[in-house]
């Protein structure tokens, strides 16, 4: 008696393609919750000319800040009180980030 399960080759290549899809798409996710970071940090930064702000963007490691004085604003100094701006964007966007990424892999999934 041979079993023959219709569809096993198709659901099996469904199940392989997760791992990918999941990298792929998360990475996505990644990528808007840098944005939303971003903006909030610029959101956030003190401003007197606005040079600190608008140097602010996302990049493949994260978020960056191009002016070199950024750490002294954000750590403080001997002389100089921090005013946070990145950490807190952060914490401020970290579930909105995490939503992003869960939901973009899961509707990719679903959509298997």
């Amino acid at each position: 008696m041979n079993v023959v399960i219709v569809g096993l080759p198709q659901a099996l290549a469904k199940i392989a393609a997760v791992p990918i899809i999941a990298e792929k798409l998360g990475q996505v996710g990644l990528e808007a919750g840098k944005e939303l970071v971003a903006a909030k940090a610029r959101q956030l930064v003190p401003k007197r000319t606005g040079a600190l702000a608008a140097s602010i963007s996302p990049v493949p490691e994260g978020v960056a800040v191009a002016e070199g004085y950024a750490g002294f604003v954000e750590f403080g100094t001997r002389n100089m009180r921090a005013q946070a701006y990145l950490g807190p964007a952060l914490e401020a966007e970290d579930q909105q980030v995490s939503d992003l990424v869960t939901n973009t892999v899961r509707t990719a999934l679903y959509a298997l």
